[in-house]
């Protein structure tokens, strides 16, 4: 039986302190990023040898809900999958396996672009909060893909443990676990999926690809020495009140750009008086179809408020506006993300 708890790129990344790292500021970023730049060199000479044929039963270290760690085995490629959450369905089409799709939930903000047509081709069980186990096993999936936190619980889905009682395998996304988290775990994941599916040269091309991106950002955080700049995940501004958010890979987001959320955990019923204390020097807006009726003129209301006009953000005009499921997923779109962020919070206004 073959057990793998970290890939190879993932071992060899592991003997520096990566700038990806939630830990890291951009002080530190230079002094690694040479060594990265070695070991990358190594790993992308690993990666194509390694582009080879699963050898099943495959075993994999994932987590669960509350970040234990739980060794799963594969005992075959998977030809019927459910997926639970948007990022790993849209990982499994970027792969060419969208043919092995037998469910998914319906996302809770509306897609845009050829992904939307994509997605609303496939089965769909309903809404996450609303779909029973009885349903999940009617579609007799030989593999189960989601986030480990908020989904693999018994008040959600059911536990990780209880699929595996059942023989149905699960992969939770690595980069949701709540664990130290990184960017790198996104290539990870990538790389995993790839070897459950028996796809490595399609995966890790496509993770050497997202790991070059990585890369390049954090050179040019490497750049950035100053203080972090405070950010602020803001949603549903309406009469002087709104939401924030936070995450762990949103926070480690932030994190590799030199940069830090305001709020330790999200909030409801934030007021201008709360806004004004945290004092941002960035505002992200994040748009979500739950706040659809006043999310049009959000943030004209916001940045035209008397009350706030001495928060940086605001006097600065460095609010941006972004959509829930590009820094709120867990997969590709956080990358892409990071990439807008960094040219907004290091950019003149």
């Amino acid at each position: 039986m073959k057990k793998k708890t970290l890939s190879v790129a993932a071992a060899a990344l592991a003997t520096v302190m990566l700038a990806t790292g939630c830990g890291q500021t951009a002080s530190s970023v230079a002094s690694s990023a040479a060594a990265s730049s070695e070991v990358a060199s190594s790993v992308a000479e690993s990666t194509v040898s390694s582009a080879e044929e699963t050898a099943y039963p495959l075993t994999l270290q994932i987590y669960d809900a509350d970040g234990n760690a739980v060794d799963m085995t594969y005992d075959h490629a998977p030809e019927k999958v459910l997926s639970t959450q948007l990022s790993m369905t849209e990982l499994l089409i970027k792969l060419g396996l969208k043919d092995k799709i037998v469910g998914v939930f319906d996302n809770d903000n509306a897609l845009k672009g050829d992904i939307a047509d994509e997605i609303a081709s496939l089965n769909s069980l309903g809404d996450k909060k609303s779909v029973s186990k009885e349903t999940i096993l009617a579609t007799e999936p030989d593999l189960i893909l989601g986030k480990g936190p908020l989904m693999f619980t018994e008040s959600s889905i059911g536990t990780v443990q209880s699929y595996q009682e059942l023989g149905i395998p699960v992969y939770t996304e690595l980069a949701s676990a709540s664990i130290d988290q990184s960017l790198d775990n996104i290539v990870e994941d990538v790389r995993n999926i790839g070897e459950i599916f028996n796809v490595q040269e399609t995966a890790n091309a496509y993770a050497d690809e997202l790991q070059e991106r990585i890369d390049a950002l954090m050179d040019k955080v490497s750049s950035q020495s100053g203080e972090p700049l405070k950010v602020l995940f803001m949603a549903g501004y309406a009469d002087g009140t709104f939401v924030a958010f936070n995450s762990k890979m949103s926070s480690c987001m932030l994190n590799a750009l030199n940069a830090e959320n305001v709020l330790d955990k999200g909030g409801n019923g934030l007021t201008l008086e709360n806004l004004v204390s945290m004092n941002p020097d960035i505002i992200v807006y994040v748009h979500a179809d739950r706040f659809g009726s006043t999310d049009a003129d959000a943030v004209e209301q916001l940045t035209s408020n008397a009350v706030v006009q001495e928060v940086p953000a605001i006097a600065n005009q460095k609010v941006i506006e972004m959509d829930y499921d590009d820094v709120m997923d867990y997969g590709a779109r956080v990358i892409d993300s990071a990439e807008t962020l960094y040219n907004f919070m290091y950019s003149a206004s």
